[in-house]
């Protein structure tokens, strides 16, 4: 019994203890952290702080796809493509809608305007304009004063000598509120109706009721008033005067050759006479 008490006292004796006598006393213990009593709740809320990121990342991700999944094939997806190919769809027909209304008419021009093949009462002056595309076209008249060299034209006198005019030469302007009136009548190309054709008809009805001689020779100089006055008076009756004749020129006809070379014998003895009556 005494052992055993013995033994007990020895095995819960401390080991080290104060001893009086060396005035020592042991080192103090090690520092130990408390117990992590809030670790799980740090745990959960942790976990739950990142499922609401994830969750938050993939909406971002649908409502947004990056660049990188839209030029990936293998990561693209059916939104990103569609929404790609109305947005290049739609920025092309705006371009081409621009492309097409845009246009520009030139100093000493006006602008007509077709819808649809039919004439709008639209003029527009020299600058940069718009139309509505796909649905409108325009022309250019000038407006400025033009020169214009005709064709020959073939005349019978009243004697039934044929002669030619060639180099028949007239400068013209059109007034821009007659245009749109003038090219719904005849067409865009209402000078050759109203101009030209009309010098071609005056010439020949003055030939016909004149002689060769009297074209030729005696009442050459004539001629170009009384077209021009003959072409005028057309111009008013049909086109109520929107196109001025500034200037014609006609020159003398080339008749046959037997004919020219009798008026130049004509002529030569007519000289001889001149010079002989002035010795």
């Amino acid at each position: 019994m005494n052992r055993t008490t013995s033994f007990e006292s020895a095995q819960y004796t401390p080991v080290a203890l104060e001893d009086p006598q060396q005035g020592q006393s042991d080192p103090p213990p090690a520092y130990e952290p408390p117990p992590q009593v809030f670790t799980q709740g740090v745990a959960q809320e942790n976990n739950a702080t990142r499922s609401f990121l994830v969750e938050r990342g993939n909406q971002e991700s649908l409502a947004m796809p990056d660049l990188e999944s839209c030029l990936n094939p293998t990561r693209g997806n059916l939104w990103c493509k569609l929404i790609s190919a109305i947005i290049v769809v739609v920025v092309g027909i705006i371009v081409a809608c621009i492309v097409d209304s845009y246009h520009k008419v030139n100093e000493g021009y006006v602008g007509i305007y077709f819808r649809h093949g039919a004439l709008r009462d639209k003029v527009t002056d020299p600058g940069v304009h718009f139309l509505m595309p796909f649905v409108e076209d325009y022309k250019e008249v000038r407006i400025r004063p033009e020169t214009f060299s005709m064709e020959p034209v073939l005349s019978i006198t009243k004697d039934g000598i044929e002669n030619t005019f060639r180099e028949i030469t007239t400068i013209t302007t059109v007034r821009k509120d007659k245009i749109v009136m003038m090219a719904k009548k005849f067409g865009m190309d209402f000078k050759k109706t109203l101009v030209f054709d009309r010098i071609k008809e005056d010439l020949r009805i003055f030939c016909a009721n004149h002689t060769i001689d009297e074209v030729y020779n005696t009442m050459f100089l004539d001629i170009v008033e009384n077209v021009k006055e003959n072409v005028r008076t057309s111009i008013r009756r049909l086109g109520e005067d929107g196109i001025e004749i500034l200037n014609l020129v006609i020159p003398k006809p080339e008749i046959p050759p037997d004919i020219a070379h009798n008026y130049k014998q004509v002529k030569v003895q007519w000289t001889e006479q001149l010079v002989a009556t002035q010795t």
